[in-house]
C-alpha cells in the first residue's frame, strides 16, 4: 500500500505542496487503490486460477492538520472526538442505493443483499470476476476497488482513532466500540497493541462469527488511567474470575440436581 501511495504523482505533488494540497493527496490514495487491484490480478492469473479471492481495505493517513481515510468494502475506521464519535468511512453494502444503480449499470443485480446473491460487499480488491466489463472503468465495475474518500480536520479533542474489518463491527456499534476503547485507556492501558487485542477479544466474547482484525491509534487527546489499575491484564484476570465463578455455580448445581 504504501509503496503503490509513493509511486503516484500525485502523492509527490502533495510533498511539494508542503502536505497543504488534501486533494493531491486524496487522489494518491485513489490511485494506490486501482494500481494495488492490478498489481492482485497480475498475481491471481499467475496463480493458475487458484486463488480467486477478494478483501475489502481501510486506510488512513493522519497528517499534522486532518485525518483522511480511504475505504472501500466494509471495514471501517471511527474517531473518538471529545466526548463524540466520528465515522471516517461508511460501509459498502450492495443494497446501499448508489452501490445497487452502479451494480445493475454493470450488468449485474443484487438478490439477498448480495452482489448477485453472493457477494456481501460491494467494492473490494479482487473479486475479478465481478469486473469483467472491459468497456467499464474501474469505479464503474460490479464491485469497484475504488475508495470513497473522507477528510477531517484534527482537534486537541481527538482522543482515539480504530480500523477494523467487519468481524468487530458486526457486534458493536460506532458508539459502542469508542466507548469500549476509552474504558479499556481508563483501566490504565498504554499498549496499543494489547488494546487492539482486547477489542478482539470483546468481539468474540459477544459472539462474532467472522474474521475479527483491530487497530487502534492513540491521538494526543487520550486519558489513560493510572497504571496502577491494571490495564488489560488486570481485565482478563477479572474476566477469568468471573469464568471459574460462573462454572462453579453450573458445577454446584448439576451436583444438585443429581442428588
Amino acid at each position: 500500500m504504501i509503496q503503490c501511495i509513493e509511486n503516484t504523482k500525485e502523492w509527490k505533488e502533495y510533498l511539494d505542496s508542503n502536505g497543504e494540497n488534501l486533494e493531491l493527496l486524496s487522489e494518491a490514495l485513489r490511485k494506490a487503490f486501482v494500481d494495488i487491484d492490478a498489481l492482485l490480478l497480475v498475481s491471481q492469473n499467475n496463480s493458475n486460477g487458484t486463488d480467486v479471492s477478494g478483501c475489502t481495505s481501510v486506510t488512513v493517513m493522519i497528517t499534522p492538520t486532518h485525518i483522511v481515510c480511504a475505504n472501500a468494502g466494509d471495514s471501517r475506521s471511527v474517531l473518538g472526538v471529545g466526548d463524540g464519535v466520528f465515522a471516517m468511512s461508511e460501509d459498502h453494502k450492495p443494497s446501499d442505493e448508489k452501490e445497487r444503480q452502479r451494480i445493475e449499470n454493470a450488468g449485474g443485480h443484487v438478490q439477498w443483499k448480495r452482489v448477485n446473491g453472493d457477494l456481501a460487499v460491494s467494492r473490494a480488491f479482487g473479486d475479478f470476476q465481478y469486473k469483467n466489463r472491459d468497456d467499464l472503468p474501474p469505479q464503474d465495475q460490479k464491485v469497484s476497488c475504488c475508495p470513497d474518500i473522507t477528510i477531517k480536520e484534527r482537534a486537541p479533542s481527538d482522543d482515539v482513532l480504530i480500523l477494523a474489518c467487519d468481524g468487530l463491527w458486526d457486534v458493536m456499534t460506532n458508539d459502542e466500540a469508542i466507548a469500549l476503547l476509552r474504558e479499556i485507556f481508563q483501566s490504565g492501558e498504554s499498549s496499543m497493541g494489547l488494546v487492539a487485542e482486547e477489542m478482539v477479544d470483546i468481539a468474540l466474547m459477544k459472539g462474532s462469527k467472522d474474521n475479527i482484525s483491530a487497530v487502534v491509534v492513540k491521538l494526543p487527546g487520550a486519558n489513560i488511567g493510572p497504571a496502577s489499575n491494571g490495564g488489560v491484564t488486570k481485565r482478563r484476570e477479572q474476566r477469568e474470575r468471573q469464568q471459574d465463578q460462573n462454572q462453579g455455580q453450573v458445577n454446584e448445581g448439576d451436583s444438585q440436581d443429581f442428588k
